[in-house]
């Protein structure tokens, strides 16, 4: 049987299945070779003498790749051995390498828990949007486009700011995966774009804030307390449902938070009003008189200890109020905004909500427009009075006497 010829779809089709197995050789490229095996497969295989020894590798099967594939195959593994790649070690760091699944996984464990303010809600968030498209992928495998594409599906489907934070935290996950060497390619969220997006100024006015007052009135009362000390402190979510008895002074009204337990990495102190210190006061009360009190502002029954996520309760208080563009955190806003409304200064907005950076204060700059007002009024005042000087002039003409008449008036 003629073991070198050039491969074509019948010729290799026509090769009978022996008791034993043999090899032929493609002609046009010298490093293929077809395996035919007495249990009735033929399967494409790269060989070639490399160090003295045979190399073996195999490309597939003769009914799942095309002739012109197998040898386009052979000549790539062709060329990395005389790049000075052995592709058999290539193959082996294939099958060894993480699966982004793998490789998130350690992130959390040796960096998230350790480092980030909210590991939790970052594995909640990576696992229902990343892990079902590419948690099984060869890190390898995950190319820039293909974050790309990711990150504009999301934008569509899951809203812009969301999107972001999805790309941020893997972002995250391939650089630990560099700096930690179990991973030696590039990071593919690298210069992707962000979305830009528009700050939220969303707060309640005065008949909305009637509405979520009587909203209130239906709910429990650890909801109704709860709701009520998000509006008048202004903390955040996640750290009103954390909040502790021992970190509360009565008497300076002040509630003190450690750098561990904040977002922003600093050492927080939020003002008590008036109002948030009666609720917090009879809550302390009806705790101490507790079969088993709580550490716990808003004890809860789960493993962490306390109330967890209210979101049933602030869907219902919604739906009472008939308002749906309203979040938790607008609550937050809400205290913001009515301290710029009153004029207070940015520099205190951003001390009583604990803001580390003056540019997430700017965003109540808006609200602040009793001056602006009384400084349009004031020059619109002095437009008019030397306007009116002019009535004397020779050179006053009909319109300008009726504007300045006008004036006269209106300070009547």
């Amino acid at each position: 049987m003629q073991t070198v010829f050039n491969f074509t779809k019948s010729a290799l089709e026509a090769l009978p299945f022996t008791d034993t197995q043999y090899e032929v050789r493609d002609i046009k490229t010298p490093s293929l070779i077809l395996r035919v095996n007495p249990g009735g497969i033929k399967t494409f295989m790269f060989y070639r003498r490399v160090q003295y020894r045979n190399l073996r590798i195999k490309i597939g099967r003769l009914k799942e790749i095309s002739i012109e594939a197998a040898r386009q195959k052979a000549i790539f593994l062709n060329s990395q051995i005389i790049a000075g790649v052995n592709p058999n070690q290539v193959h082996k760091e294939k099958r060894q390498e993480l699966t982004f699944r793998e490789l998130y996984y350690k992130y959390y464990r040796e960096h998230a828990l350790i480092n980030t303010k909210t590991p939790h809600d970052s594995k909640a968030t990576i696992e229902f949007h990343l892990m079902p498209k590419i948690g099984n992928w060869k890190l390898s495998d995950i190319t820039r486009q293909k974050m790309k594409e990711l990150h504009l599906n999301q934008g569509e489907a899951r809203g812009r700011i969301q999107a972001n934070k999805v790309l941020n935290i893997a972002s995250a996950v391939f650089n630990f995966g560099i700096r930690e060497q179990y991973y030696k390619g590039q990071n593919p969220c690298k210069d992707i774009r962000r979305f830009k997006t528009i700050s939220r100024d969303r707060f309640l006015n005065g008949e909305e804030l009637r509405l979520f007052f009587e909203a209130l009135k239906e709910e429990e009362q650890i909801y109704q307390d709860f709701f009520m000390l998000c509006l008048f402190i202004g903390a955040r979510k996640t750290t009103m449902l954390r909040m502790k008895y021992v970190d509360i002074d009565f008497d300076l009204k002040r509630w003190r938070l450690s750098e561990t337990e904040t977002k922003n990495g600093d050492v927080n102190i939020h003002a008590l009003p008036d109002a948030a210190v009666d609720i917090l006061r009879r809550r302390s009360e009806q705790n101490k008189l507790s079969v088993s009190p709580s550490l716990y502002v808003f004890p809860g029954d789960g493993k962490e200890g306390h109330l967890v996520d209210p979101k049933k309760s602030f869907a219902r208080i919604k739906k009472r109020m008939g308002v749906y563009d309203f979040r938790i955190h607008d609550l937050r806003r809400t205290l913001g905004s009515y301290m710029a409304i009153g004029n207070t200064s940015l520099q205190i907005i951003g001390k009583a909500l604990n803001h580390k950076s003056q540019v997430s204060t700017e965003i109540y700059a808006r609200l602040c427009y009793d001056p602006v007002l009384e400084a349009v009024n004031d020059a619109t005042n002095l437009i008019m009075e030397k306007a009116s000087k002019q009535l004397n002039s020779v050179n006053a003409t009909p319109y300008l006497v009726q504007v300045s008449t006008a004036f006269n008036l209106a300070k009547f």
